[in-house]
């Protein structure tokens, strides 16, 4: 998976290379667009397209290691500046907590400010989680 400005990209590997199996246009704002508010309902239609965009190719992911590349930065430094997590592999187990404890952020249940200006990160976490849980990976690794 390549996380970039704008677009997500869901990539296999094969004897000739890396090729696309999904593009996903707009990225983070595809999922989560600039005029909602970051909510409880925002984050459910988020799920939504991600789940429409990934079914097609999950069944192709089965017991893979997902191997993330953030050419953004954000990721990283949303997972380090908001949730304070220095890991770069999970289990999917471990990446659902994460992203519950992001959505607890979201919503209000933890009060904190630690979401402000992190759309696109909360984005790239709810992704991922779609990715790793429909997909049925066997872990997730950012790179």
């Amino acid at each position: 998976m390549i996380i970039s400005e704008a677009t997500y990209v869901l990539q296999q590997e094969s004897e000739a290379g890396w090729n696309d199996r999904a593009v996903l246009n707009g990225g983070a704002s595809a999922l989560l667009p600039a005029m909602r508010p970051l909510d409880e309902a925002s984050l459910e239609m988020a799920i939504e397209v991600a789940e429409n965009w990934l079914m097609p190719h999950a069944r192709h992911l089965r017991g893979d290691v997902l191997e993330v590349s953030d050419t953004t930065g954000r990721l990283t430094s949303g997972l380090m500046d908001v949730m304070s997590e220095s890991a770069t592999s999970w289990s999917v187990a471990d990446l659902e907590q994460l992203f519950l404890r992001m959505v607890d952020l979201a919503t209000g249940r933890i009060a904190s400010p630690a979401l402000e200006g992190r759309r696109a990160f909360a984005a790239d976490l709810l992704i991922l989680r779609e990715l790793a849980h429909h997909g049925d990976v066997g872990e997730i690794r950012l790179f």
